[in-house]
């Protein structure tokens, strides 16, 4: 198991199947929330804590994990402490949990999805981003500026499919309401790239 710190509010955990193995711990109960899970769960956040000095306390927490080909899982954790946090824009496009109430939810779209947005923090992130897409993704792109935050917008495609995830991962969060995002960035965001996002901003990294 690895622990990365991406900020003083959010790490990111790489979990490997031979880590899950270990635990007797197989995908089915994984994903449904197991007391093997939980334990797990909570032995990464005091390692998180030791290692890192990130503290939960009584924050509230939103959790994602999403399964990657080649390590397992990537769980992301941010901590919300801020009650404004929760009338922003990510209340409607992130999971919000309390430390007694933790659910896993993996990230796959929705039977039909063909849309995939994700949300990265900077646009250096999003540069770098895109220059690793550029070899694997072809499909359609665009790019968004909202309230601080810079999206990635993917017409979903299957060949490269858990690559490309793999690598989205490594640099932003997927957003699950992917309808209501569309059109509230389309009415409140900037278009910053409007056809080729990845080949465009990848040339800038």
């Amino acid at each position: 198991m690895r622990i990365e710190k991406i900020s003083e509010n959010k790490i990111r955990i790489f979990v490997s199947f031979d880590d899950l193995e270990e635990r007797d711990i197989d995908l089915s109960s994984f994903n449904y929330n197991s007391p093997e899970t939980q334990e797990l769960f909570w032995d990464l956040m005091e390692q998180a804590e030791l290692e890192l000095g990130f503290e939960t306390n009584e924050s509230q927490l939103c959790i994602e994990a999403v399964t990657d080909v080649d390590q397992g899982f990537i769980i992301t954790i941010t901590k919300i402490d801020d009650d404004s946090d929760f009338e922003s824009i990510q209340k409607f496009i992130k999971n919000r949990y309390k430390k007694n109430d933790i659910k896993f939810k993996k990230k796959t779209g929705g039977a039909g999805s063909t849309v995939m947005i994700y949300n990265v923090e900077s646009f250096e992130d999003l540069c770098n981003l895109c220059a690793r897409l550029k070899p694997v993704y072809s499909g359609e792109s665009s790019a968004y500026l909202c309230e601080g935050s810079y999206y990635l917008v993917l017409k979903r495609m299957d060949d490269n499919e858990y690559r490309i995830e793999s690598i989205l991962s490594e640099y932003g969060d997927r957003v699950l309401n992917v309808t209501f995002l569309e059109g509230y960035l389309n009415e409140y965001g900037k278009l910053m790239v409007g056809n080729d996002a990845v080949g465009c901003l990848g040339d800038l990294a």
